[in-house]
């Protein structure tokens, strides 16, 4: 009897869990390199968007593989809908931004904004 408390309590917590996928964020000279971890996620039920104060939102759904009359004894794994934001420091050029998906990976390349303009003098006219 013990045994089916704890089962029916582990259950008890998953129910209306929101969850949040992990996320790395590194970056070179040239761009973000943005990778989620959204296995059971698919690539239909995602969705990227870039704001223009810096921010990027990625979203999406995981579905449970089971339909129908099947009884869940254990619920370990979140399902449902997710958002993660994630604040991008410096100015980027969003028309080259990318994303890939595979193996249960999502990964986004965000090209930061060329850097040519660099620290001038500028003249006074008379």
């Amino acid at each position: 009897m013990e045994e089916v408390r704890f089962w029916a309590r582990q259950v008890f917590l998953q129910v209306g869990r929101q969850w949040v996928p992990a996320v790395d964020v590194c970056e070179d000279e040239g761009a973000y390199h943005i990778l989620l971890d959204v296995a059971g996620v698919e690539q239909q039920d995602l969705e990227v968007e870039y704001h223009p104060n810096g921010l990027l939102v990625v979203r999406g759904v995981r579905r449970p593989p089971f339909k129908g009359s099947v009884q869940c004894l254990v619920l370990e794994i979140p399902y449902g809908a997710f958002e993660r934001q994630i604040p991008l420091p410096s100015p980027i050029d969003p028309e080259g931004i990318s994303a890939t998906y595979q193996s249960g990976l999502l990964y986004i390349c965000v090209p930061k904004r060329s850097s040519k303009e660099q620290t001038r003098t500028v003249p006074i006219n008379p």
